[in-house]
């Protein structure tokens, strides 16, 4: 019996610890997007399904900006092989906490 309680605690700590982490990894990344060129990097590098995913950006370039909507141009290799290189347009847009979000994203020919 005293045992069960003891693994109840351990389990309830460790749900606790993870709960705190994951909370601040997403505080973390909210802050960190405020940043447009952490945005583009992110969301082309990152991700188990992202179908346009690079090795890196070897080229990045703001074409157009208002404050509230972005057109960004990039270039890199992409992930898939064989690695060509490869360019994307990426429309963002900023909401009302200054946070980009990525709305668009075409492969230039």
């Amino acid at each position: 019996m005293k045992r069960k309680n003891i693994s109840k605690f351990n389990f309830l700590i460790l749900l606790i610890i993870l709960m705190i982490c994951s909370l601040i990894r997403y505080r973390i990344i909210c802050y960190k997007s405020k940043e447009i060129t952490y945005v583009v990097e992110r969301y082309l590098t990152t991700g188990i399904f992202n179908t346009n995913k690079l090795y890196g950006i070897n080229n990045f370039h703001l074409s157009f900006s208002d404050g509230k909507v972005a057109v960004v141009k990039v270039n890199g290799l992409q992930k898939k092989s064989p690695h060509k290189k490869i360019n994307y347009n990426i429309f963002l847009e900023k909401n009302s906490k200054g946070i980009w979000k990525v709305k668009k994203l075409y492969q230039v020919p």
